[in-house]
C-alpha cells in the first residue's frame, strides 16, 4: 500500500515514519512545494498514494507564529487545501490530518476547555 507522509522529516511526521517502519512515499521541500497546487497534484498523479498522512505545515514557535501570523495562517491553508483536493481528486482511501498550533493563552487553566480560547 502506498503510503505519504508529508513532513516526514520534521518532529511529528519523522516519528510517524519511524513508528511505521516500512517504506513510505516522501518528499523534501526542493522536491515538491506543498503550498503550490499543480506541484501537489503532480506529485499525487505520479506516486498515486492510497493513504497520505499530512503532518507538514510552516511552522516557527510562539515568536515566529506571532511576528508572522498571515503568511503562517495562509502558507498552512494553502497546504491542506492543496493535500486535502489532490486526495479526494486522486481517490485516496485515508487520510490523516494533523493540525496543531503552537499559540494558546499563556495563563490559561489547564488543562484548557473550548471556552476558554
Amino acid at each position: 500500500m502506498n503510503i505519504f507522509i508529508a513532513g516526514h522529516n520534521r518532529m511529528v511526521g519523522s516519528a510517524i515514519a519511524r513508528k511505521l517502519n516500512k517504506p513510505f512515499l516522501s518528499a523534501s521541500k526542493s522536491e515538491l512545494n506543498l503550498d503550490n497546487q499543480i506541484d501537489v497534484e503532480k506529485f499525487f498523479e505520479k506516486e498515486n498514494p492510497e493513504i497520505v498522512i499530512l503532518a507538514a505545515a510552516k511552522v516557527g514557535g510562539i515568536n515566529a507564529n506571532n511576528k508572522y501570523r498571515a503568511e503562517f495562517i495562509y502558507s498552512n491553508l494553502q497546504i491542506q487545501n492543496n493535500i486535502i483536493h489532490s486526495c479526494y481528486k486522486y481517490g485516496v482511501k485515508k487520510l490523516l490530518f494533523l493540525g496543531s498550533s503552537c499559540i494558546y493563552p499563556k495563563f490559561a487553566k489547564q488543562p484548557i476547555k473550548e471556552e476558554s480560547l
